[in-house]
């Protein structure tokens, strides 16, 4: 089973969410969790507004708990997608080496937006952003994931 990672700052907004929707597009083939890049956030449970969001959807993120990239290794996942440029670029420094596996999602229109200061209406459009974007980017893993094979 091929794993993926999903990376925003602190692991309690965005990634939860994004990991939820991307696991829905992959499926069973793939494992995919979520990580934070601010060690400062680690431990912390998901923002409320992330769990409302999904718990309409039938995700129950009221277990989760933030995980900071430095307590995993990284190379056990065949892909990261990060919600924008300046995770990538932390996740890379981090992992040394094959910078090929880090993706950020929505690149061409700057990642996807922090809707913490946008009350529950910013977190729904997170989501409605997500739903977009993690269609292509399931297809692009599972694509070269087969030429990989």
């Amino acid at each position: 089973m091929e794993k993926v990672l999903c990376v925003c700052v602190g692991n309690i907004s965005r990634s939860p969410m994004m990991q939820a929707v991307l696991q829905q597009q992959l499926g069973a083939a793939f494992l995919v969790e979520s990580a934070g890049v601010s060690e400062e956030l680690a431990g912390r449970p998901a923002n409320s507004r992330s769990v409302a969001c999904m718990k309409d959807r039938g995700v129950d993120l009221a277990g989760h708990r933030s995980r900071w990239i430095g307590d995993l290794d990284l190379d056990q996942y065949r892909w990261i997608v990060c919600v924008g440029h300046d995770e990538a670029e932390r996740v890379r420094s981090a992992l040394g080496a094959d910078p090929a596996r880090v993706m950020v999602a929505n690149a061409d229109q700057g990642g996807i937006p922090d809707p913490y200061e946008h009350g529950l209406a910013g977190y729904r459009d997170c989501l409605a952003l997500l739903d977009q974007v993690m269609p292509h980017v399931a297809q692009q893993i599972r694509g070269a994931s087969r030429s990989a094979g």
